[in-house]
C-alpha cells in the first residue's frame, strides 16, 4: 500500500516511509493514526503562521480605509474654511 500511495502521489515521503514501518510492523492501524495526527500538526502550525502574518496585513488595510473616510468627512470642512475671506 505504502509503495502505491508513493508512486500515485496521494501521500507524501514522510507518510510513504512510514506506511511502510507500518506494513513492516503489522501496527498500520496505529501508524495511519500516527499519520494523521502530523498532518493535524502541520496544518495547525501553518494555520497558526497565516493567522500571524495576516493579522498584521489586515490591520494595515483597516487603517488605510479608516483614514481615508477620515479624510472624506474632513475635506468639506476644509473647503469651507478655505473659501472664507
Amino acid at each position: 500500500m505504502s509503495a502505491a500511495m508513493g508512486t500515485a502521489g496521494l501521500a507524501t515521503p514522510v507518510a510513504a516511509r512510514m506506511m511502510a514501518v507500518g506494513e513492516r510492523s503489522g501496527d498500520m492501524g496505529r501508524m495511519l493514526g500516527e499519520i494523521a495526527r502530523f498532518h493535524d500538526d502541520e496544518v495547525a502550525r501553518f494555520v497558526d503562521w497565516f493567522t500571524r502574518a495576516f493579522e498584521p496585513v489586515l490591520m494595515a488595510v483597516l487603517g488605510v480605509a479608516i483614514g481615508f473616510v477620515v479624510v472624506l468627512m474632513y475635506m468639506p470642512i476644509f473647503e469651507l474654511a478655505g473659501n472664507i475671506k
